[in-house]
């Protein structure tokens, strides 16, 4: 089971946001520990280009845990102007297996047709949808108004549209690389299995003016923390 990659899609569900278009490139650099070890780290880099947005996350587990369980994968999204996505690359090696799949989106039909081994087959999903990864990306500046708030949103998982819950649970002093800062707690709930994820159940997230900075959750082999290395921190 990958550690790294898992807390990516963790940190991934959130209520989206439309009409989303970046105007310049990111990077999030996430260091990853399981049970406080060092395990992993996920890059995550958003470029622009033209009308859609670019997104590619590399995942890869470090140290010790390297060791024991080699891991690394490729995540890339093409995403349209309003954030939702137009195609979606997922590449991933766990020990010396390879899987490599492909979707592309049509949103206008509600359809998403997957590929893998040169077998194509389509979904039907009944609207738009947003894949894990291009949820993260449009929703880190979700307007949190108070704490006991509630959002859904519809993310395409494993062959069909599925949905997650947010919960705003509170404000918490949280230490970064910034110091401490006051993050919005959200708590995430999500009963199924994604193409990255098996079995994680929910999660919590601390949230700061547009970023996350932390997360966390609870795997069968352990506890898992996310903590942002490269925050853009406020003078």
């Amino acid at each position: 089971m990958s550690f790294n990659i898992k807390f990516l899609i963790v940190l991934s569900f959130f209520w989206v946001l439309s009409g989303v278009i970046w105007a310049q490139s990111q990077v999030l650099r996430y260091q990853v520990s399981w049970m406080g070890i060092p395990a992993g780290r996920i890059t995550i880099e958003i470029i622009p280009q033209g009308s859609t947005t670019y997104v590619r996350a590399k995942a890869r587990t470090t140290g010790l845990v390297r060791l024991i369980f080699p891991f690394q994968s490729v995540w890339e999204t093409w995403m349209g102007p309003d954030g939702y996505p137009l195609k979606t690359h997922i590449w991933r090696k766990r020990r010396n297996k390879v899987v490599v799949k492909e979707f592309f989106f049509d949103q206008e039909k509600g359809e998403v047709k997957r590929v893998q081994n040169g077998k194509i087959e389509i979904d039907k999903v009944g609207g738009r949808v947003y894949d894990e990864l291009s949820a993260f990306i449009v929703s880190r500046k979700i307007p949190w108004k108070r704490p006991g708030e509630i959002k859904k949103m519809r993310i395409y998982a494993h062959k069909r549209a599925r949905e997650a819950t947010m919960q705003y649970i509170a404000n918490e002093k949280i230490k970064t690389w910034c110091g401490w800062i006051t993050a919005q707690k959200i708590k995430v709930e999500f009963g199924f299995e994604s193409e990255l994820v098996r079995r994680a159940k929910k999660a919590l997230f601390w949230v700061n003016q547009g970023e996350v900075f932390e997360g966390e959750g609870d795997l069968p082999l352990g506890h898992l923390t996310a903590i942002l290395a490269n925050p853009r921190c406020k003078p």
